[in-house]
């Protein structure tokens, strides 16, 4: 959810009608992502604990994630849910297309 938002990639496009553009801004995403999620030491959804002993903190700069019905925090519009392969995925349609 988070590497598509900032790629500006709604998760129901078709891989097939992503341009090459798009991919590598995707990978550069997920890269950037990644390394965030670690150095904040991850997510702490419920009652998880790293191995340091220490809740995650990424969870505090989720921009979509969990966050349906809820304002985008980079252009206020209502961030949209919807399942894809039975899991969920929430994306704004506004900033994400």
């Amino acid at each position: 959810n988070e590497a598509l938002f900032k790629a500006g990639i709604r998760p129901t496009r078709a891989a097939g009608r992503v341009g090459l553009h798009r991919y590598l801004r995707l990978a550069e995403s997920i890269r950037t992502t990644l390394e965030a999620a670690i150095e904040l030491g991850g997510t702490t959804l419920r009652d998880f604990i790293g191995g340091n002993g220490e809740p995650g903190y990424f969870q505090q700069t989720l921009l979509v994630y969990g966050r349906a019905g809820q304002a985008c925090k980079v252009c206020q519009a209502h961030l949209k849910g919807c399942l894809i392969g039975q899991r969920a995925s929430v994306y704004c349609p506004r900033c994400q297309t």
